[in-house]
């Protein structure tokens, strides 16, 4: 079965796959929390597309980037 896309959602990976039918399936699982708990608005919109063919496709990384508090900007409260 094919990968129709692959992705690092920031907060997730995911795959995407078609059932026999044509449906689309996603498939996903969460990153470790404190690879987005300190920004999670950036996690939640970074997309990274991850290879969908050969030998890479079926590799996870654990290179992930991790979302860091924002430092608070001067003269504000």
């Amino acid at each position: 079965m094919p990968f129709l896309r692959r992705v690092n959602h920031g907060m997730t990976h995911s795959v995407y796959i078609a059932d026999p039918d044509g449906h689309g399936i996603e498939v996903l699982y969460e990153l470790p929390r404190e690879v987005w708990e300190g920004d999670i608005d950036g996690a939640q919109n970074f997309a990274e597309m991850l290879p969908t063919e050969g030998a890479e496709s079926l590799v996870d990384t654990t290179k992930n980037p991790v979302f860091a508090a924002k430092e608070p900007v001067a003269g504000r409260a």
